[in-house]
């Protein structure tokens, strides 16, 4: 049994006149007259009866139409989906974000991807750089937007797609609040709330990396998990914090955000994927985001420190 037996048969049921349907689906009366022979044979029954007068549907007609048309119908929306999957329109994605690519960069990347790929549905969570690295190697995560560095990950691959100075982060009331600009060696002396190394190792390890440039031993009084947290912990005076400006950007905590005039690294977010086989709807997604924040493939290089 053909599929242009099948919309053939169900042309001639909504006509009922072989000649008007052979004008629809351009065939010649002979030709189709053939296909429907060859389907009732088929089906084992007269699906129409005949005559110089009209053509009607049998009663078995009249129940082979419509679970035809319903199978039809079911097959010409797979036939629609499969072409959607492959085109990475339709599919799940799995899209792990720090906490600050989640307040705008990852929302409006999601909505205007759904805007344009309405059949693809997304699960969205907050993780922590460490356990999204984790996870995308595992195959649990399909995307992540993560803090670099991550350190040598052959697996994955690896585009920046955001960059944003380092500032130092003091209470509103500290001496240097009122500076624009400030050297760390002018911090030498005080305590520091860090961002927990377990969640983050490659992150941390860059700010103690310019401490150390400064020749600074920091004193740590307290980690976290959350840089909303060590902004918190900046503004209880438990310590002062380098972090992304645009980590105090929104803030309502009574802190300052500093520049600092030392030559030291970028505060980088990537995009990140397995390099493994992967879904068409991970490539249109990736292709898209990159797209957005004014990013390609060919002007950007993978980091693998």
């Amino acid at each position: 049994m053909e599929l242009r037996q099948i919309r053939s048969f169900l042309s001639i049921a909504e006509t009922l006149h072989f000649g008007r349907t052979a004008e629809l689906i351009h065939l010649s009366q002979p030709a189709l007259s053939l296909q429907i022979r060859a389907l009732e044979e088929e089906v084992g029954v007269r699906l129409f009866e005949r005559n110089r007068r009209k053509t009607t549907l049998t009663a078995a007609g009249v129940a082979f139409r419509d679970d035809a048309a319903a199978a039809l119908s079911q097959l010409e929306q797979a036939i629609r989906r499969a072409r959607l999957a492959a085109n990475g329109k339709l599919g799940r994605l799995r899209i792990g974000f720090i906490s600050t690519a989640g307040r705008e960069t990852v929302p409006n990347i999601v909505r205007q991807f759904r805007e344009l790929n309405p059949e693809v549905e997304f699960s969205l969570r907050a993780i922590t750089t460490a356990d999204q690295v984790q996870m995308l190697e595992t195959g649990s995560l399909d995307i992540g937007f993560l803090r670099l560095p991550i350190g040598g990950h052959s697996a994955l691959d690896v585009v920046t797609v955001h960059r944003e100075p380092f500032v130092l982060v003091v209470p509103a009331s500290h001496k240097l609040a009122k500076r624009k600009r400030v050297r760390l060696n002018e911090v030498s002396d005080e305590d520091f709330v860090m961002y927990e190394r377990n969640y983050a190792p490659g992150f941390c390890d860059l700010i103690f990396g310019m401490l150390g440039d400064a020749r600074i031993v920091p004193n740590v009084s307290q980690t976290a998990a959350e840089i909303s947290t060590l902004i918190s912990l900046v503004d209880a005076h438990m310590g002062i914090a380098i972090l992304p400006v645009s980590a105090v950007k929104h803030s309502v905590a009574s802190v300052v955000a500093c520049e600092i005039v030392d030559r030291i690294p970028m505060s980088e977010i990537a995009i990140v994927v397995s390099r493994h086989v992967r879904a068409a709807v991970v490539d249109n997604f990736r292709s898209f985001a990159l797209k957005t924040l004014g990013h390609s493939r060919n002007a950007l290089s993978a980091h693998r420190s």
